[in-house]
């Protein structure tokens, strides 16, 4: 991944980065907000040699008092000067626990000893920093060797006296909501990012890259809910999604000009990726181009040609395949160029119907009857029925829903035609969202004015009335037996 793609998977996710840095910060606010107020008070102590009557006396004064200040700043912390001081104040508290909240320095080059007390009420912390400051001096004074006449060679005095805090200094709740918030706002930037990165579904031209070499050829985009019901290609033809099949059979015809694939295969990895419905509208496609296009269903697990066009599914490419009709008598023509060879009745062995001989020479004599010739087939993780008849075609085409198909899918799904021989023209990604700004303007839903439109089939002995869209079927239909049991079957020539 480049760094502009790390900066799109953030800004796709913006949503999880904004509520993870407002929890951040909420939660933040509630722990500083369950947090004691501290308050600190500080008082300060001199210490000095009172005797020096020569300038060399009091150089040597003060270098004895400055090595003894970080003495005294020790002594502040111990019981000898704690003692009196819970006495004296009558705390209900150890030496020990009253040193965990007294902390004594003493400033660089200087004899300032500096007590500093941290407590949860401001004036008894101003209160214990004066008593120890106090019992400091007195103790200091003790415990100093004594000068001349017996008079204290070290003299400690309070410079400064603790005043109680107005207000505390811990917690800093700014500090804590902030960090909350960036470590908050942090998290949802690993999230984003790592979701990406684990993110193995297909969304882009990169992630085909990274399966296949396989040319793209075209990007489907979703429709919308107000779009109307039907083939793209006949309730829309004008539409975005209409000039994408489109595109995909501008570039079929730009794969290979020497040896252009006429027999083509519809597959996808699993269901619900759409190589149906692509199949559909791009037979529609290319019966725009050329005067005799054939669309087969060879999905013979779950059919969905027939339902689509609005045909009568009973009897189809099983039928002829068994003997029992002949294909001019199961192939319906839907207007001047399209025609359809629905599923027929379901099979208990389609992978060996559609990798068998009759199936092959089926192929090559629909091949010189028709320009082209659209299989709609099985997905092929889900059944290998449709990797026999891709053998067979000129090529098979490989449908892959955005962001649902994974690349792991994919990439069986196009080793698995490999395997077999089978060429892979190229991918199809449906589904996918598409900007309103690509759009050109005159798309707009209705036939094309130079489009005939077909009447009406009579459909009253079909049972059923026929989908909104549909391509119509043929009212002249002729009568066709049902498909004989497994054990009749015969080889169609």
């Amino acid at each position: 991944m480049e760094s502009v793609d790390y900066l799109k998977s953030v800004l796709r996710r913006w949503y999880v980065v904004l509520l993870l840095g407002v929890l951040g910060a909420t939660g933040a606010y509630a722990y500083a907000a369950s947090l004691p107020s501290l308050y600190r008070a500080t008082s300060s102590v001199f210490v000095s040699s009172p005797r020096g009557e020569t300038t060399n006396e009091l150089v040597q004064g003060f270098t004895f008092t400055e090595k003894l200040v970080q003495s005294y700043a020790q002594l502040a912390t111990m019981p000898a000067v704690l003692d009196p001081v819970i006495e004296e104040l009558g705390l209900a508290t150890t030496p020990a626990a009253l040193a965990s909240q007294v902390t004594a320095s003493t400033p660089l080059n200087t004899v300032i000893v500096e007590v500093t007390v941290v407590n949860r009420s401001p004036e008894q912390a101003a209160q214990i920093a004066n008593a120890i400051t106090a019992s400091l001096a007195t103790k200091g004074q003790d415990l100093a060797p004594a000068g001349p006449e017996g008079a204290p060679s070290v003299s400690l005095e309070t410079v400064s006296t603790a005043q109680p805090p107005t207000r505390p200094f811990s917690p800093n709740t700014s500090l804590i909501v902030v960090t909350g918030l960036l470590l908050g706002l942090a998290l949802g930037v690993a999230y984003a990012v790592l979701r990406e990165m684990l993110d193995t579904r297909v969304r882009d031209e990169k992630d085909l890259e990274r399966v296949t070499d396989a040319p793209v050829l075209g990007k489907v985009g979703r429709r919308s809910r107000r779009d109307p019901a039907g083939i793209t290609m006949r309730v829309m033809p004008r539409s975005t999604a209409a000039e994408s099949y489109r595109r995909i059979q501008a570039n079929l015809e730009f794969i290979d000009v020497d040896h252009r694939p006429r027999t083509i295969v519809v597959s996808s990895a699993v269901t619900r990726d759409g190589k149906s419905t692509t199949a559909v509208n791009l037979a529609l496609a290319l019966a725009e181009r050329s005067p005799r296009v054939l669309l087969v269903d060879a999905d013979l697990r779950r059919p969905s040609v027939a339902d689509l066009c609005g045909v009568d599914g009973d009897v189809g490419l099983t039928t002829v395949l068994v003997g029992a009709i002949s294909a001019d008598e199961a192939i319906v023509p839907c207007g001047d160029s399209l025609s359809v060879l629905s599923a027929g009745a379901l099979p208990p062995n389609p992978g060996q119907l559609l990798g068998s001989d009759a199936m092959r020479t089926l192929v090559q004599t629909l091949a010189a009857r028709y320009d082209y010739i659209v299989f709609d087939s099985a997905p092929l993780l889900s059944a290998t029925d449709a990797l026999g008849l891709a053998h067979i075609a000129d090529g098979a085409i490989v449908v892959a829903r955005y962001r649902a198909t994974r690349r792991s899918q994919l990439k069986d799904t196009i080793e698995a035609l490999e395997n077999v021989n089978a060429r892979v023209l190229g991918i199809v990604l449906n589904q996918v969202k598409q900007d309103r700004s690509t759009a050109y303007y005159g798309m707009e839903s209705g036939p094309l004015p130079t489009e005939p439109v077909l009447p009406a089939p009579d459909l009253a002995d079909a049972g059923e009335p026929a989908a909104a869209g549909s391509i119509p079927t043929p009212v002249n239909r002729p009568r066709r037996r049902a498909v004989p049991d497994a054990s009749e079957k015969t080889t169609a020539g």
